[in-house]
C-alpha cells in the first residue's frame, strides 16, 4: 500500500520573497506517485521536499535540522498526520530558496525520522500560496509566477475548477476544497497534492455501494502516514472520476475513517481527500489568489 501524507501545521505569517518573478525549476514524481522538488535552506542543499497543498507549514525531517545545526525555537508545533498527532520542534532558518526565490522569516516544523518518507520534508502553503503555481507535466517544471490575472491569462483555455478556501473550526488555518464527481456522486474534496493516493471516508463509500458492514469480509490494506502510524483501510475499485474537462476511468480510492477527516472538519459528511494519483500526469496551474485550479494537457501513464 502506498503511503499518504496529509499534514497540518501552524499558520505562519508570510513575508515577501526577494527574487524577481517568474522563477522555475524541475520537479519529479516519486515511486509512490507524489510530487517533489528541491529547496536550499541557509544556502545548503538541495533538499527534496514534497509539494503539499494541504500542509499549512513547510516541514523538514530531523536529519536536515542536524545537518544545518538549526537551534530549536521556544514552544512547539503540532503536526496532524492521517492517523496520529505529534509535537514538532520549530526552527527558524535565515532563508529558504526555491527556483531562485529567497524567502526569509519562515518558521519550519521538524518531524522525527519515521522511515515512511521518500523526501527530506514538505513544502507547504506558507511558501506555495505566495505564488501562482504552475506544474508543467510535459516539461516537468515547477513555475512560480506573481499572483494576479496577468499570470492566469496564458492558462485561460485550460479546464477550470473552482477552489474554495475554508477555515477549520479548531485551528486558524484555511485549506482548499473542490467539488469532484465519483461515479454519479459529488463529494466535497480536499485538494491535497501531498497525499499519495485518493482517500474517502465511509460516508462517501456507502453512497458508492461499498458497505462498512462488509468490511470484515474484505482484505484490508494498511494506511501509513508521515508519522509512521498505520491503520486498516479498504480499496474501492473501478471508479470514474470527473472534474470539468477531465475524466479518469478505472480509478481506485482507499476507504478509511481515519482521524484526518476530523482534523479537516470532514467527518460529519461524505468526503474525499484527493492526492496527485489522479493529477500527477496532468499539467496544473494553481491560482491561490483567485481560487482556481487550471487543468492542462495530460501525459500518458508510464
Amino acid at each position: 500500500m502506498r503511503c499518504i501524507c496529509a499534514l497540518l501545521g501552524l499558520l505562519v505569517l508570510m513575508v515577501p520573497a526577494s527574487a524577481a518573478l517568474p522563477a522555475e525549476q524541475p520537479y519529479r514524481i516519486t515511486q509512490d506517485g507524489r510530487l517533489v522538488t528541491d529547496v536550499y535552506i541557509n544556502g545548503q542543499g538541495p533538499f527534496s521536499l514534497l509539494i503539499d497543498t494541504a500542509s499549512s507549514s513547510t516541514l523538514i525531517l530531523e536529519h536536515v535540522r542536524r545537518m544545518l545545526n538549526l537551534a530549536p525555537q521556544p514552544g512547539h508545533l503540532t503536526v496532524y498526520g492521517i492517523n496520529d498527532v505529534s509535537d514538532a520542534l520549530p526552527v527558524k532558518p535565515d532563508s529558504l530558496s526555491i527556483a531562485g526565490e529567497e524567502i526569509k522569516g519562515l518558521t519550519l516544523a521538524v518531524l522525527p525520522e519515521s522511515g515512511a518518507n521518500e523526501a527530506d520534508g514538505v513544502l507547504g502553503l506558507d511558501v506555495l500560496a505566495r505564488y501562482f503555481v504552475v506544474l508543467d507535466r510535459g516539461a516537468m517544471r515547477l513555475k512560480l509566477l506573481a499572483p494576479g490575472p496577468t499570470s492566469a491569462k496564458p492558462y485561460e483555455d485550460w479546464a477550470q475548477v473552482q477552489l474554495t478556501a475554508r477555515a477549520l473550526k479548531k485551528f486558524p488555518i484555511s485549506f482548499w476544497y473542490l467539488s469532484t464527481r465519483f461515479n454519479e456522486r459529488r463529494f466535497t474534496t480536499l485538494f491535497d497534492l501531498g497525499a499519495g493516493i485518493t482517500m474517502m471516508n465511509w460516508g462517501a463509500a456507502e453512497e458508492l455501494g461499498l458497505h462498512k458492514s462488509n468490511f470484515t469480509r474484505l482484505a484490508p490494506d494498511e494506511l501509513q502516514d508521515v508519522l509512521g502510524k498505520r491503520s486498516p483501510a479498504v480499496r474501492l475499485l473501478n471508479l470514474e472520476v470527473y472534474l470539468p474537462g477531465k475524466t479518469w476511468n478505472r480509478q481506485f480510492a482507499v476507504v478509511a475513517d481515519a482521524p484526518v477527516f476530523d482534523y479537516f472538519d470532514l467527518d460529519g459528511r461524505p468526503a474525499v481527500i484527493m492526492g496527485p494519483g489522479l493529477l500527477r500526469n496532468t499539467s496544473l496551474a494553481i491560482d491561490f489568489a483567485d481560487g482556481k485550479l487550471y487543468l492542462g494537457p495530460s501525459q500518458d501513464e508510464r
